[in-house]
This record gives structure tokens, C-alpha cells and sequence, in this order.
């Protein structure tokens, strides 16, 4: 199978591929698994494996939503983060523009993510992301500058009026997995951890982080975000959300996802997004799967029909979350 990979093929043939693939990858949803294990750690969104967020987290998460107010007229929901993340971003713009329960008046919607802008070109809040070790085939500006620079002044907006963000994001061509101490899932709960405080350092009244990981990634045909990577990028946040619990209860910062205070204002209060990982056809507990048709050429990106789901998913979020009363109208 690896040799065919390096081969040209057309598309209906990558699909075949693709499907070969999936089944090569099991494991259940993280919102599926519970208490179960995957390789030895335990499933679930939060701890103790279940999927709701713990009664002290929940009821900051609470108050802090509530705190999303207009200055001087507006507050922004920004997305940050990858080539995933604009395209589904993109369309979920249009379902929220054309939704009459949405709040248009005093909310704006700003997609800042961007293709190829990987996990390490948000870690920085004022230093250029190349120069401070980012690979890059081309000089790339501090993401936070250019945010405010083509997208908030153009819109008659500032940095202080950001208040909450939606992330999604991964690193490109992870090479190893877990249980490995050294497994890229480690690395991005760290590159979590420096995401939130420089997006909390660059936007002073930041509250709300709601973090969402990859879709399927059973079919990709390039190295770009395969499986399991996409998948164990899920205990990344759980991890990282479960760090920041941990801290504010017992006062230890963790030494991998670091100090993520929201008290203190060094970090905003994160939380898990919609959930968008299902293991290709295979039905979650709520229905969702992912089908090859689906997806681009390259099994990695959303096509149309793929960046309508997670848009949707993303519309049904916000309209009923306890933690965006600031959404509807």
C-alpha cells in the first residue's frame, strides 16, 4: 500500500485507496469511548470519561460567557487557525449570516484562520513566526498582525473587541504516535498551551477559547495531517482543557501544556467546540461519518459537502451552548 501512495493515480482511484485506509484505522470517538482506552488512556471529552464539562469549569465557562459584551458596539467571534479551518469556517459564516436567530447586531464574525497557517504560527503573539522557527517556503507575517491589520481595521474593528475564538488546528506531517513519551500529540497539547496565551496576550479582553480538532483523516492520500495523528489530536485538547481545569483547582501549572490561568488573564477559559471526529462510515453514537465524497482530492480537505457538515455542526453548536448566550439574537 505505501508504494502505491507514491504513485500519480486519478481520483476515483485515490477514493479506492482511501477506503482501504479507513479500514486500517480503528478506534472510537473520544465522545464514544468513555471510559474505555485507547491505548491505555482513558476516552471522553472531559475526565472521568464523560462528555460534559465538570460542574467548576462549567460554571466559570458560564459566568465568563456571560461577561461577552458589545465595546463600542460590537464584539468579535474570531477563527483561527489551518486550511481546514477557513474552508469550514467560510461556509459556517454564510449558515450564521443567513440565520435570523443569530445575533447580527452587535456580534461580528471574522474568520482569520488561513491555509498552511499551522499550529506554530499562532504561538507567537508579536514575534515573526519564521524567524522564531516555523517552516516556511516564504516569508510569512505574525498572524495576530496580520488578523488586525486586512481583517478587524478594514471592518472598523480592534483587537479589543476579539472576546471569543474558535480554534482549530494540527501541525503538518506528524511522524509519531502514541503511547511514544514523544508522540506528536504531546507537542500540540504544548502548541495549545502557547496558542492560548498569545491569542490571550494580543486580545486583552479574550473570555472564551472553544477548541474543535480534525475531521476524519482515514483517507487521506498525502502526509499532510494522516491518521492516527488527526485522531489523537483529540487527547491533545482534552489534555490541554483538562490541564487548565487541574490548575485553576489546584494551583499547579502543567508542565506541558503551561500556565493557563484565565483568572489571572494569562489564559482564556478553553473548552471543547463541536467534536468533529468520527471514524469514516462507521456511525457515532449521534450518527456522524465521514464518506470519501467528502472530502477534496487529497482525502485531507473538506470539499463543499464536507465543509457544509462541519459548518452546520458548528451553527448547532453556537445556537445551544450555555457558553454562547452572546450568539443568538
Amino acid at each position: 500500500m505505501r508504494r502505491l501512495r507514491n504513485l500519480r493515480r486519478p481520483f476515483f482511484f485515490v477514493l479506492l485507496t482511501a477506503t482501504l485506509w479507513a479500514q486500517s484505522f480503528v478506534a472510537k470517538p473520544l465522545s464514544d469511548l468513555g471510559s474505555g482506552k485507547y491505548k491505555g488512556f482513558s476516552g471522553g471529552l472531559y475526565e472521568n470519561g464523560l462528555n460534559e464539562i465538570p460542574h467548576d469549569h462549567a460554571a466559570d465557562g458560564r459566568a465568563l460567557a456571560a461577561q461577552v459584551k458589545p465595546i463600542r458596539g460590537k464584539f468579535v467571534l474570531l477563527a483561527i487557525g489551518m486550511s481546514n479551518a477557513t474552508i469550514e469556517f467560510r461556509t459556517f459564516e454564510n449558515l450564521a449570516a443567513a440565520d435570523t436567530h443569530v445575533n447580527h447586531s452587535t456580534m461580528a464574525v471574522i474568520n482569520g484562520a488561513q491555509g498552511a497557517m499551522t499550529a506554530c504560527f499562532w504561538r507567537f503573539a508579536t514575534e515573526n513566526p519564521v524567524q522564531s522557527g516555523c517552516r516556511a517556503p516564504r516569508p510569512i507575517p505574525n498572524q495576530y498582525d496580520r488578523i488586525r491589520d486586512e481583517l478587524l481595521k478594514p471592518a472598523g474593528l480592534a483587537e479589543d473587541q476579539v472576546e471569543v475564538i474558535w480554534l482549530k488546528n494540527a501541525d503538518p506531517r506528524p511522524t509519531v504516535a502514541l503511547p511514544n513519551s514523544d508522540a506528536d500529540a504531546y507537542v500540540y497539547e504544548r502548541e495549545l498551551g502557547e496558542m492560548a496565551r498569545a491569542a490571550r496576550a494580543r486580545y486583552p479582553n479574550l473570555k472564551l477559547m472553544l477548541i474543535s480538532t480534525r475531521i476524519y483523516a482515514g483517507y487521506a492520500a498525502v502526509p499532510l495531517n494522516p491518521e492516527p495523528y488527526a485522531y489523537e489530536y483529540g487527547f491533545s485538547v482534552k489534555w490541554a482543557i483538562q490541564s487548565q481545569i487541574d490548575q485553576l483547582r489546584n494551583g499547579k501549572v502543567d508542565p506541558i501544556a503551561g500556565d493557563l490561568d484565565y483568572k489571572k488573564g494569562v489564559a482564556p477559559w478553553i473548552a471543547w467546540g463541536p467534536y468533529l471526529w468520527a471514524d469514516g462510515t462507521v456511525a457515532r453514537s449521534d450518527g456522524l461519518t465521514w464518506k470519501p465524497s467528502e472530502f477534496q482530492a487529497d482525502g485531507t480537505h473538506p470539499n463543499k459537502d464536507g465543509a457544509e457538515k462541519v459548518a452546520h455542526m458548528l451553527l448547532d453548536f453556537f445556537s445551544n451552548s450555555p457558553y454562547a448566550p452572546w450568539f443568538k439574537k
